[in-house]
């Protein structure tokens, strides 16, 4: 059993996706210990939702993008229960202090400890 978790948010996955970013290998060379990639169900129901709601086809491209890859890479779907998609992520961020969320969103960066972000030269860094 992995105890860190690193934890994926929809703006990750969209960014990722648009600018073809393999954020697989990239955690992979960031991360010095045991992990395992999951995504909550909130943050899949979201892309589902952008796929066919968004007006910009780059958007429903990405949205789509995003969740292939999380199916091709067989990234773990959880559950943690929270009534919005960012209330999940922090209740199974804060489950564990070891546990990461990937995320561009500035809040959710504030209340969270450990982050993944990218940068401006699209690298992927470590918070705290």
């Amino acid at each position: 059993m992995k105890d860190t978790k690193i934890i994926l948010d929809t703006n990750f996955l969209i960014y990722c996706a648009k600018e073809k970013l393999d954020y697989v290998e990239e955690i992979s060379k960031l991360i010095n210990e045991d992990y395992e990639l999951v995504v909550p169900e909130k943050v899949i129901e979201e892309l589902e939702r952008l796929k066919i709601k968004t007006k910009k086809e780059k958007d429903k491209t990405a949205s789509d993008l995003a969740i292939q890859i999380l199916k091709t890479n067989k990234i773990k779907k959880v559950n943690p229960g929270g009534e919005t998609v960012d209330k999940s992520i922090i209740n199974l961020s804060q489950e564990n202090k070891k546990n990461i969320t990937a995320t561009l969103d500035r809040e959710m960066r504030q209340i969270l400890g450990r982050v993944i972000l990218i940068n401006r030269g699209k690298k992927l860094m470590l918070t705290k």
